[in-house]
């Protein structure tokens, strides 16, 4: 099998051209030391490589960087939620992990629209914190959205973690997109862009076809985003499946620059296809009849969506974490989706 150990020269992934702007907030040090302060409180973060490893990661400078537009207060619990995620991504990345029971009856309690459960587990006990303290905020068309977008990523999570490494069976790309954009947790993310600028899409326009495209389309731009970055990390991982990168370099027998060249030129097709939908996202809006205000506040959304595909980007050729393909501390906990 393919290892890190083995190219011949240094990984430089292309730079997609993406019309989005790049933007940061001015408080990603306060996002980095209040939601480490709540990461430790909760259990999610324990011992000093756990607490050096977080910091070297920068959650906060990721969370300012995703959700730009997003004040203060806000910033920080969004930064918690991305915290949260690096919990859940750190335990279904154990060897076998189990399904984790508690987490999962909670979240399907939360679809169905109850109050959280009493849990003793530290990832469901912070979920059901991040849950209360997120309802305050946002209405409950918002609330029933994220709470069926959560299960999907768990469940998609648990299935994925009980995969046989050794199965050889190839995965297509259709079939990798599929998979992807529910463990990649980016749908998570998405109505969270919603809570960055205090605006819930109105239920009808985020339940029509050329929503529920766009939310699509973004989804595989900030997978795709990240494998083009996380290449060496991987191949020093062996993960050869989850990645489109190595997939196509894998499946195709093509060199891995020009496999990253592929990725990148569907990157900017992505891009492009999502510029094309808020056009018609906006002739949706004028066809629901909605009025002005919340034709303001889609549009709103539409470009701190925008902000979080160019933030991601840039973060991802600032982190360590992927200009350098070094082993995790055992008991750190990993971004893998942003």
């Amino acid at each position: 099998m393919t290892t890190f150990s083995t190219l011949s020269t240094p990984y430089d992934p292309p730079r997609p051209a993406l019309a989005f702007p790049s933007l940061r907030s001015t408080h990603a040090a306060g996002f980095e030391d209040g939601a480490l302060e709540w990461a430790i409180q909760r259990g999610l973060v324990s011992g000093g490589k756990a607490e050096a490893y977080w910091r070297e990661v920068g959650l906060g400078e990721v969370s300012a960087r995703a959700y730009p537009y997003a004040e203060a207060s806000t910033g920080l619990l969004l930064t918690c939620w991305i915290g949260w995620t690096a919990g859940v991504e750190r335990y279904f990345d154990e060897p076998a992990a189990p399904a984790p029971r508690e987490l999962l009856a909670l979240t399907e309690s939360l679809v169905g629209g109850d109050e959280p459960l009493r849990v003793r587990d530290p990832l469901a006990g912070a979920l059901a914190d991040l849950w209360r303290d997120t309802g305050r905020l946002m209405p409950p068309h918002w609330r029933r959205h994220l709470a069926v977008n959560l299960a999907g990523y768990l469940h998609a999570c648990a299935a994925e973690s009980q995969e046989d490494d050794s199965d050889s069976r190839q995965v297509g790309v259709d079939d990798f997109f599929e998979q992807r954009r529910l463990t990649v947790g980016s749908y998570v993310y998405c109505d969270l862009v919603e809570l960055s600028v205090g605006f819930a899409v109105p239920d009808g326009l985020y339940r029509s076809e050329v929503f529920r495209r766009m939310r699509q389309v973004w989804n595989d731009l900030t997978s795709l985003v990240n494998d083009l970055a996380s290449v060496p990390k991987e191949l020093a991982a062996g993960d050869l499946r989850h990645n489109l990168v190595l997939l196509t370099h894998q499946q195709e027998a093509i060199p891995l620059a020009q496999a990253a060249h592929q990725v990148a030129a569907r990157i900017e097709e992505l891009a492009g296809t999502f510029t094309a939908l808020k056009e018609q996202l906006d002739a949706e809006a004028c066809r629901q009849d909605l009025p002005a205000g919340d034709r303001e506040g889609v549009r709103r959304c539409v470009e701190a969506m925008e902000a979080f595909i160019a933030g991601e980007q840039r973060w991802h050729e600032l982190s360590v974490r992927y200009t350098q393909a070094a082993s995790e501390p055992p008991d750190s906990h990993a971004v893998k989706g942003l």
